[in-house]
């Protein structure tokens, strides 16, 4: 078809065209697919390789199917129908998998088949980030978010019913509990509203944003898993942190002792359950009291467990009640005993040099979920059960690090802004524009 001028001429379809002569030639100018190939082959896989054996069908490498999955994830395809389409039709994809086309079964087993083994693979990487100078370990941020499962409220609700009958079933036979219920996700709350979900934990090095532990758990809540992270934390680098972060909801005196025994400083609001915080009333030395907004003295009551609790009980019809979340006539304030480990991490945290350094925490452990729920579209895991959460979660997590080694090695800029595969995540798109669209400038988004 002849144009008149107005639009662009057609090429012919039927036109014959020159192709790379070779795999690593179709992909030689991407430096950072080329540091990402040459990192994994670096990694020592002889737990994944063991699992194999001589019989049948040779099976693809581990080696291969773990590229493939690395480089997925950070583009956010982590589907197994994606990656097997990725394989055949993408250069960068058909350079990892040397040209062999695993199918999406294939792909799918690999994650569930080695799911225990990707914690050694994740420690593996954070050593070599350590080696990198990528890891000091002089700040260390502990945080988690909700990440929804896959599962339907119906199913969950159903499955639920069952997992009470069996620990009736367990309790009444003094037994254990099915494995296959411990592994159920739970409902949370999620920035979709209450849905089944699963907590997703991460401790992050101040440094350059490298993970140094990471767990899925099916509690809600984040208390007692702190002392937990921090171990993991000690485990995968050789070393405990300096400095350790976390929030609120992380508070337990048994993680509290466990720090304060240990070479890091906890930094993280000390609230105590029960009483008010003792900043929000007046400390007068010469009485060794504290004085409230209506001027009633909270004098010494009584010490208990690890905090001397002044009280009042002239609170009955005062204007301030209300803002004092006063319930009847008396009120409570329990401060931590300096002697103690909360004693100890209280006057920590009052100081400016210890709130300065609790102020970094959001800017180190936050923008690693930015990137994984906003740039790489991740909120809701597809393998299910705990264990089937857990082995994307690392897989995450590797891709997470291995981005930043790559980064270190190519650009020499560990810290830059994530999404530095741009260019070839364009390149990408159009190439599935079928199955993908973008949403963002980093962002895709599944159609």
């Amino acid at each position: 078809m002849h144009s008149d001028g107005r639009f662009l001429e057609l090429p012919d379809r039927d036109q014959w065209r020159m192709v790379a002569p070779s795999l690593r030639a179709a992909v030689q100018d991407d430096r950072e697919l080329l540091a990402l190939d040459a990192a994994i082959d670096e990694l020592d896989l002889s737990a994944l390789e063991a699992d194999y054996v001589q019989v049948g069908r040779p099976a693809f490498p581990p080696r291969l199917l773990l590229k493939v999955h690395v480089y997925g994830y950070a583009l956010g395809l982590r589907s197994s129908r994606g990656l097997d389409r990725a394989c055949r039709y993408d250069d960068a994809f058909r350079f990892l998998a040397h040209g062999l086309t695993p199918d999406f079964h294939t792909l799918c087993r690999f994650r569930r088949r080695h799911a225990a083994q990707f914690e050694d693979l994740f420690g593996q990487i954070v050593r070599r980030c350590q080696a990198a100078g990528l890891v000091s370990l002089g700040h260390v941020a502990i945080d988690g978010s909700k990440m929804r499962a896959n599962r339907s409220k119906r199913a969950l609700g159903h499955a639920l019913a069952e997992f009470r009958a069996a620990l009736a079933e367990a309790e009444v036979a003094d037994g254990d509990l099915p494995a296959e219920h411990a592994e159920e996700a739970r409902f949370m709350k999620t920035g979709a509203g209450i849905a089944p979900a699963y907590n997703a934990q991460v401790a992050v090095d101040g440094d350059h944003q490298v993970i140094v532990a990471q767990q899925v758990r099916t509690e809600e809540v984040d208390q007692g898993l702190l002392g937990e992270l921090a171990a993991q934390v000690e485990a995968n680098c050789g070393q405990a942190p300096g400095q350790v972060s976390a929030d609120g909801g992380y508070l337990t005196v048994a993680d509290v002792e466990q720090l304060d025994a240990s070479p890091s400083e906890l930094y993280l609001p000390p609230k105590v359950v029960g009483g008010a915080e003792a900043r929000q009333y007046e400390w007068v030395p010469e009485e060794a009291a504290y004085r409230c907004p209506a001027g009633q003295w909270l004098r010494p009551y009584r010490v208990r467990r690890d905090c001397q609790i002044y009280r009042t009980d002239a609170c009955a019809g005062c204007v301030h009640a209300r803002g004092c979340r006063v319930a009847g006539a008396s009120k409570e304030v329990h401060v931590p005993l300096p002697e103690t480990a909360r004693g100890r991490l209280a006057q920590r945290m009052a100081s400016a040099a210890g709130r300065a350094v609790y102020a970094r925490r959001q800017a180190i452990v936050e923008p690693v979920f930015g990137r994984f729920k906003h740039n790489w579209g991740v909120r809701r895991f597809l393998l299910r059960g705990r264990s089937g959460a857990q082995a994307e979660w690392t897989l995450l997590c590797v891709a997470h690090n291995l981005g930043k080694l790559v980064q270190a090695r190519v650009v020499g800029d560990p810290g830059g802004a994530p999404g530095h595969n741009w260019p070839y995540l364009v390149r990408f798109l159009r190439g599935h524009r079928r199955s993908y669209r973008l949403v963002g400038r980093r962002g895709v988004c599944r159609v």
